[in-house]
C-alpha cells in the first residue's frame, strides 16, 4: 500500500505546529475490539499519560497500571489480562468514557520530531478501507486532542 502524505498547520494558545498526515485513507470503527487484544505479531501495548491515569483514579479505577521508565511522556503501561486490557469486556470497553489517549486516537498515533509531527495508522486494524475519507480536519483535531492531553500533564 502505497499512502501519499499531506501537510497540515495548527495553531493552538500553546503554539503552531506543522504536522504530516496520510491522503486518501478511509476508516470506520467497527467496534471489533482487536485493538484491545494482543495482535498476532506482537504484544499490545497501552501507555498512559499521567493526565490518562489520574482521569481512571478520578473515576475510582484502581491496580490498572503498571509504572514504567524511560517512555517520557508516558509514566506507566495499562494492565493486560490473557492477551487482552483489564477493561475488556463481552460488551466492549467498561471505562470508555475514561480511556487512555491512545485507545482514543488508535489506529493512528503521533510522532514527534522537534515542532513537527506525523500521524501514522496501522494499516491491519479490520476499520482501514470502511467509512468515508478522513479529511485534514479529522488529523487537526487528533493532534489537538493529543496536545491537550500532554499540556494537562
Amino acid at each position: 500500500m502505497v499512502v501519499h502524505y499531506a501537510r497540515g498547520r495548527l495553531s493552538t494558545p500553546s503554539g503552531e505546529y506543522t504536522f504530516y498526515y496520510p491522503k486518501g485513507i478511509r476508516w470506520g470503527c467497527k467496534m471489533c475490539g482487536a485493538c484491545c487484544r494482543d495482535a498476532d505479531h506482537r504484544p499490545r501495548r497501552v501507555l498512559l499519560l499521567p493526565s490518562d491515569v489520574a482521569r481512571l483514579e478520578k473515576s475510582g479505577e484502581r491496580e490498572f497500571k503498571t509504572d514504567v521508565k524511560g517512555e517520557e511522556p508516558f509514566v506507566a503501561e495499562m494492565r493486560r489480562r490473557g492477551g487482552s486490557c483489564v477493561y475488556l469486556t463481552e460488551k466492549g470497553c467498561r471505562v470508555y468514557p475514561n480511556r487512555a489517549l491512545l485507545c482514543r486516537t488508535y489506529p493512528f498515533w503521533i510522532e514527534r520530531d522537534g515542532d513537527v509531527f506525523e500521524i501514522l495508522f496501522d494499516p491491519r486494524c479490520r476499520g482501514m478501507g470502511r467509512g468515508g475519507e478522513l479529511k485534514e480536519g479529522f488529523y487537526r483535531d487528533l493532534l489537538l486532542q493529543a496536545i491537550e492531553q500532554r499540556d494537562t500533564t
